[in-house]
């Protein structure tokens, strides 16, 4: 008779599903919960007796063992997942091997095409696959592929990266190379078109303001009044 133990399922909807493991396939207590996880391209996590690990949930079977402390949801677009192993951070492919190790204070739940968000010594920077540097480990927080707006209260996109170091906003392109540091608020989203994000940002440096592109270009300095920044993004945008 097969040896079987309880886990706990946690699905995209955040609902949290019991059930049992028998070998290397899992039992959910109610597949109703499960439905809309069975048609992703990604691996949920599972938990059972304080270890981690990832099933399909198409198939139910277990592809990454129970052998960490926690790991999040593999989405196909990442083809990594943020886990954590003996208390450090770090991210796992879908086979269950280390991509980044397990060296970090802290990790965000998805990398980014441009790279991965980790803490060493209390602070953020960024590595790549090589677990190389790209920025150093020096800020209070990092965005990767969004920039917090103030204006419009939530995060919003954009093809680069953004930081904060004491107080002040530091934006780089995808690449890690600065477009404009010691800026005195977030980047904010302007367009003409109403209901759409539009292509443009504007830039603050306490009273001069700039403009970039959502896709990680500089457009113009931080040297304009407000005014000449809203006006060159109507321009840009055909509306005058």
């Amino acid at each position: 008779m097969d040896y079987k133990k309880g886990c706990c399922i946690y699905t995209l909807s955040e609902k949290t599903v019991g059930g049992f493991i028998s070998g290397s396939h899992v039992y959910p207590e109610s597949e109703l919960n499960l439905y809309y996880d069975f048609h992703g391209l990604y691996l949920l996590p599972i938990e059972s007796d304080g270890k981690w690990g990832l099933m399909d949930g198409e198939t139910n079977e277990i592809v990454v063992p129970l052998q960490f402390d926690y790991t999040d949801t593999l989405f196909e677009d990442y083809m990594v997942s943020h886990a954590v192993k003996n208390g450090l951070h770090g991210y796992i492919n879908a086979q269950g091997q280390t991509v980044i190790p397990f060296e970090y204070e802290d990790a965000k739940r998805e990398p980014s095409s441009n790279g991965y968000f980790a803490v060493k010594h209390g602070k953020w920077g960024v590595v790549n696959r090589k677990n190389e540097p790209i920025l150093p480990f020096v800020y209070d927080r990092i965005d990767l592929d969004g920039c917090f707006d103030l204006t419009a209260g939530w995060f919003t996109f954009y093809g680069g990266i953004s930081a904060i170091r004491d107080r002040q906003v530091v934006l780089f392109d995808r690449y890690g190379e600065i477009l404009e540091d010691h800026l005195t608020a977030h980047p904010r989203s302007y367009t003409t078109r109403p209901q759409t994000y539009g292509d443009y940002m504007i830039l603050q440096r306490k009273r001069k303001f700039g403009v970039a592109s959502r896709d990680g270009r500089l457009i113009t300095n931080v040297t304009m009044l407000k005014r000449e920044a809203v006006h060159l993004i109507q321009k840009l945008e055909g509306a005058c």
